[in-house]
């Protein structure tokens, strides 16, 4: 009796990594509503999900959510979307490619996860963290090409981008992962 009762504790608690990770594929990311922000521009031909204010995967946090999406079926409202960004000077060419411009908040970190399925069993899992300056603009680029792609770029008005470098992102709770 008491190894049922410790098993059922277990799936029950991993359980709710599970419902947190499935609720992070439906769940649009939601935009600061106060405090200082930074504008991302998020291109991809997968699905970009971002968790503000951690530098860890945490879908549990307030916000979290699909950022950008290229294909339909899910929280992918943001598609398409412009806050009047400058342009960059990189061409992206890729099959379903998504482009969205959102708000995130500033110089706090600011973790994502990017997915996407590639052809011949080929799957681009990645998390990364970034810390975003108050008032700047970004370009982010995020592909599967046969390779994962990250390109983080700080997008400079008055003189040409800068790379920006981004970090590895872990699971803020191990238990999420189960």
């Amino acid at each position: 009796m008491r190894a049922f009762l410790i098993a059922g504790l277990a799936v029950a608690v991993s359980g709710c990594g599970n419902i947190s990770n499935i609720r992070a594929y439906n769940t649009a990311y939601v935009e600061p509503a106060a405090g200082d922000t930074a504008r991302v521009r998020v291109i991809t031909n997968g699905m970009a999900r971002g968790v503000p204010g951690r530098d860890c995967i945490d879908w549990r946090v307030p916000g979290a959510g699909v950022m950008a999406v290229s294909e339909s079926g899910f929280a992918g409202q943001n598609n398409d979307r412009s806050l009047g960004m400058p342009e960059s000077n990189r061409r992206v060419e890729a099959q379903a490619l998504a482009r969205s411009e959102l708000k995130v908040p500033a110089d706090k970190p600011f973790a994502m996860n990017f997915q996407s399925e590639g052809s011949h069993s080929y799957s681009c899992k990645q998390s990364f963290y970034f810390t975003p300056k108050a008032g700047q603009d970004y370009e982010l680029i995020l592909l599967d090409g046969g390779q994962c792609l990250i390109a983080l770029q700080h997008l400079n008005p008055t003189g040409k981008p800068q790379n920006v470098p981004v970090q590895k992102a872990k699971l803020c709770n191990a238990m999420d992962m189960f």
